[in-house]
């Protein structure tokens, strides 16, 4: 069979999206675990593209305790990610 692709076979034109390191975290919090110096939650946050680590043992698992993690962690070593 000789000829071009149909439109109906062509796959679709989708744009790829073009991802530095440390552009794209994702982050969670780990836990309850048994207490160890007053620590009851790991917080993780992992670089989507290299899949760098880097985590903190925290008190509680709230909203302080995040932008504590960011600020040492995250933004004061890498910068802002990109949106």
């Amino acid at each position: 069979m000789t000829g071009g692709i149909s439109s109906r076979d062509a796959m679709p034109q989708v744009p790829i999206i073009v991802c530095e390191i440390f552009d794209v975290w994702g982050m969670d919090f780990m836990g309850p675990f048994p207490s160890s110096f007053g620590n009851f939650y790991n917080l993780v946050a992992v670089d989507y593209v290299s899949k760098w680590i880097e985590a903190r043992a925290t008190c509680s698992n709230d909203s302080k305790e995040v932008a504590k993690f960011l600020k040492a962690n995250i933004f004061s070593r890498y910068g802002i990610p990109r949106l």
